[in-house]
């Protein structure tokens, strides 16, 4: 999965309570990785497919809008 415009795999979601407070995420192998160090208890629940910001450009859009 990569993004739309610019091909790039990382992407971040934001906290829906702090805008400012983000989530780092990968697409590899069709599946949302995050960083191993983070704590689960902190991770966004992605099934509900939430707005996700490209790392790289200014693309963002739903989870289930990246391409494969």
């Amino acid at each position: 999965m990569s993004c739309p415009i610019c091909g790039c795999e990382r992407f971040y979601v934001k906290n829906p309570e702090d805008a400012f407070d983000i989530v780092e995420f990968e697409c590899r192998d069709g599946e949302v990785s995050f960083e191993p160090d983070l704590d689960p208890a902190d991770l966004p629940d992605m099934s509900r497919d939430p707005e996700s910001y490209c790392d790289k450009c200014a693309w963002h859009g739903k989870l289930s809008e990246i391409k494969k």
